[in-house]
């Protein structure tokens, strides 16, 4: 049953539920919380009107009045947002939360009610809120104004959805976004998946819920705490993200209660028996508090040996940055990895043109330039500099400074591990200052059970790893995927198609020669859906983007037995001309004659 309701604070403390401290009882905090489980045309979600219902009454006893509303259809969402505008303005402090479902369109962020149909792309203007929207409700609110979205979920609308314009482009998840003077937090960061969990909470709200009343947790720093404990809750798989910015001041949900709480305790373990993922948690949010070299030193004394640990890598990327700070002094960038150039009276760099196209190069590797490596800087080098330092969290603009060139990849160390034939990668030898998403995806590739060999290439602006892996069935190449931060393949065009080919190709095992002539090759990402009509409707790529590039082999898919459901590459030869490579794609079993898998990082 839908229903909206507001817990009066005041009628709280009459019922001697809580006790709210002198410090904030005279601010004026209003909160909107919204749980979406029970979506009548897709599957239900078991966690968000749980994970809604328990950050309500947290958000209570911190002496917030709580909107709360569950199961809400379109009109109820858009009334409870106008209603809620107006409790929100003037507020000290203002906070939505939505958990959900929430899709991504032409870089547009929508929050899906639970009668959405979503039988078209186009039918999102009229059926879904957008983000926009949501951010907009806290416009007058005088003081702090967050966004918390626990709606970057698997979206089960895409499956179905027909797509009315082909360029229109359908992402994972939510896209990033600049919200400007708005704290927006997703539960993963911008184009990647979130776990709704297998517990009473999701990853994301029971992080949030085992900080959000720690006596003298600064925002920020609750922010990266919970940030830190999804990353361990789910071996890496899920990174929250936090946009947009907060006053220069500390603010507190909970007050220091006096000297000996002005440092936090841990807050509670998830799910976990060994204390050492509590204390460890603490240490790396009082080294990233302090980010000295002391600090991380200090971090690293106790955590080093743990090389694969997501915090320890990071600990350990951090501290070689600010020791090349060190050694190169203020006068030149601080990584010469990507390019050391002195630097002007502004601290903008000042590039010679060898220096210009390492850069272009390093933008290429991070996705965000595909044009000409020329070293000439125009309006699609400046545009690239822009998303670069946008996505570094960095202040805006097109000019060049140490600290965007820290936070792109080192070009030299990265062409070293583009090889010719797969292997697989020694993490204790893996360069320093790897594109994150690569060096991610090594030390997943890496570690048991998973270890794999890998061949690693790019290719306008994405990575991409052909992984061996024979005994591999589709669903384990998928979750492996997901795992090491990026999705199954998915094939837009003949340029990609030909880029992919030609990247397996290199290396004689991925491609397996039948007796009847035929060549197969790696997984993609692509499936057929549950309940489609055999044999070849309802074929989808994992991620929902729109099915328009098809390559399928003669006479393929075929659905031979029934059992058919997930794609590879293949090439019939008898079929093939002479001296031709394989360019088709084929139907198979879930553990049918394939390769390994291919898997791509946006």
């Amino acid at each position: 049953m839908r229903r909206v309701f507001t817990v009066l604070f005041t009628c709280i403390l009459l019922l001697g539920f809580c006790f709210t401290p002198a410090a904030y009882a005279q601010e004026k905090r209003v909160a909107l919380v919204i749980g979406n489980s029970d979506y009548e045309n897709v599957s239900r979600l078991t966690n968000p009107t749980n994970d809604a219902e328990d950050l309500g009454n947290a958000l209570v006893r911190l002496g917030f009045e709580v909107t709360s509303g569950m199961n809400l259809d379109y009109r109820e969402m858009r009334l409870v947002l106008r209603d809620f505008s107006e409790k929100a303005a003037n507020a000290d402090v203002a906070l939505v939360y939505f958990a959900g479902h929430g899709i991504e369109i032409d870089k547009t962020n929508y929050l899906i009610p639970v009668n959405a149909e979503l039988k078209r792309d186009r039918d999102i203007e009229f059926e879904a809120i957008q983000l926009d929207t949501v951010i907009a409700s806290l416009s007058d609110a005088k003081g702090v104004r967050m966004v918390l979205l626990d709606a970057c979920r698997n979206n089960p609308f895409l499956v179905d959805m027909q797509r009315t314009t082909a360029s229109r482009s359908i992402g994972r998840g939510l896209s990033r976004i600049d919200p400007g003077g708005v704290l927006v937090s997703y539960a993963a960061r911008g184009g990647t998946l979130a776990l709704d969990g297998e517990g009473r909470n999701s990853p994301y709200a029971e992080a949030i819920l085992a900080n959000i009343e720690v006596p003298g947790l600064e925002i920020g720093k609750l922010f990266r705490r919970v940030r830190d404990m999804v990353l361990a809750r789910t071996g890496g798989f899920q990174e929250p993200f936090t946009y947009g910015s907060l006053p220069g001041t500390d603010i507190f949900l909970v007050p220091p209660t006096g000297v000996a709480a002005a440092t936090p305790p841990p807050p509670p373990v998830l799910n976990t028996a060994p204390s050492i993922l509590e204390e460890m948690l603490n240490a790396f949010a009082d080294a990233e508090t302090s980010d000295t070299p002391e600090g991380w030193e200090s971090f690293l004394r106790r955590y080093g040996d743990l090389q694969d640990n997501r915090l320890v890598q990071i600990a350990l990327r951090r501290q070689a940055e600010m020791q090349n700070e060190i050694d190169q002094g203020a006068s030149t960038i601080a990584r010469p990895s990507v390019t050391s150039p002195a630097v002007d009276g502004n601290g903008h760099a000042v590039l010679e043109r060898e220096e210009r196209r390492r850069l272009q190069e390093a933008l290429a590797f991070m996705g965000h330039y595909t044009g000409a490596i020329d070293g000439d800087i125009g309006a699609k080098s400046r545009s690239a500099i822009a998303s670069a330092r946008l996505d570094a969290q960095l202040p805006g603009g097109t000019h060049v400074d140490g600290a965007l060139l820290a936070a792109l990849p080192d070009v030299a160390a990265t062409k070293s591990l583009i090889r010719d034939r797969a292997q697989y990668f020694d993490t204790d030898a893996l360069p320093t200052g790897l594109d994150p998403r690569l060096d991610k995806a090594l030390r997943y590739f890496n570690s048991s059970p998973h270890k794999r060999e890998v061949l690693i290439d790019y290719f306008r602006g994405n990575l991409y790893l052909a992984v061996l892996g024979p005994s591999d069935s589709f669903s384990q190449a998928d979750r492996m995927a997901g795992a090491a931060g990026g999705h199954l393949v998915t094939i837009q065009n003949a340029s990609e198609n030909a880029f992919l080919i030609d990247l397996f190709s290199k290396d004689p095992r991925f491609t397996l020669h039948h007796e009847r002539g035929w060549l197969m090759g790696p997984l993609i990402g692509l499936y057929q859906q549950d309940g489609s009509r055999e044999p070849n409707a309802g074929w989808a790529w994992v991620t929902g983007e729109p099915l328009t590039f098809t390559a399928w082999g003669p006479n393929n898919p075929d659905n031979d037995e029934g059992g058919q459901d997930w794609g590879r590459f293949f090439l019939d030869r008898e079929r093939a001309r002479p001296g031709s490579v394989p360019r088709h794609w084929d139907d198979i079993v879930a553990r049918g004659n394939h390769s390994g898998f291919i898997v791509e990082f946006d």
